[in-house]
């Protein structure tokens, strides 16, 4: 109940102090546990010059591999809701603390027996971006680490662009 009513404070305090801008993020994601390339896809609402939040769409390509003697396709898919503070560490870079949840759904056929195993978990996110602003378009690259019932890495190179309402 203390996280709702903190979340309802924080929402009303962010809208109050809104810019009245967001922003639409496209990026080449890498997954270190299973070695795998994806494409993610988010939408950031700037509630100030500092806090952002969003929610972000990963789809991890299948990739084809041998685990012992039999064949398996993977891939996956995730939805993240994440929150930034930008830091601005020199003129245009700024950095950002990453902190929030995401949802993942992974896949993996097994060819030999035609047998599809899914598992799906929740995940807490944390990690650190940094930002080039260099108007409506900014590159940016994030790390981030989840928690959850499989600790993952992924490494995240973007744009931004940003549009003012």
């Amino acid at each position: 109940m203390q996280k709702v009513l903190l979340g309802l404070l924080l929402l009303l305090a962010g809208t109050t102090f809104a810019q009245r801008k967001s922003s639409i993020d496209v990026a080449a994601i890498r997954s270190m546990r299973l070695h795998m390339n994806g494409l993610n896809l988010s939408v950031f609402h700037h509630f100030s010059e500092k806090f952002v939040a969003g929610i972000e769409l990963n789809r991890f390509f299948p990739t084809h591999k041998t685990l012992g003697t039999e064949k398996v396709n993977q891939s996956a898919w995730d939805i993240d809701c994440n929150m930034h503070y930008l830091i601005t560490i020199h003129k245009r870079f700024k950095t950002y603390p990453v902190l929030g949840f995401s949802h993942c759904a992974e896949k993996e056929h097994i060819e030999d027996l035609n047998e599809n195993v899914y598992q799906r978990f929740w995940s807490a996110n944390t990690g650190l971006g940094l930002l080039l602003e260099t108007g409506r378009v900014s590159p940016h690259i994030e790390y981030l680490y989840t928690w959850g019932k499989m600790n993952q890495q992924f490494l995240l190179i973007g744009m931004r662009y940003e549009i003012d309402w």
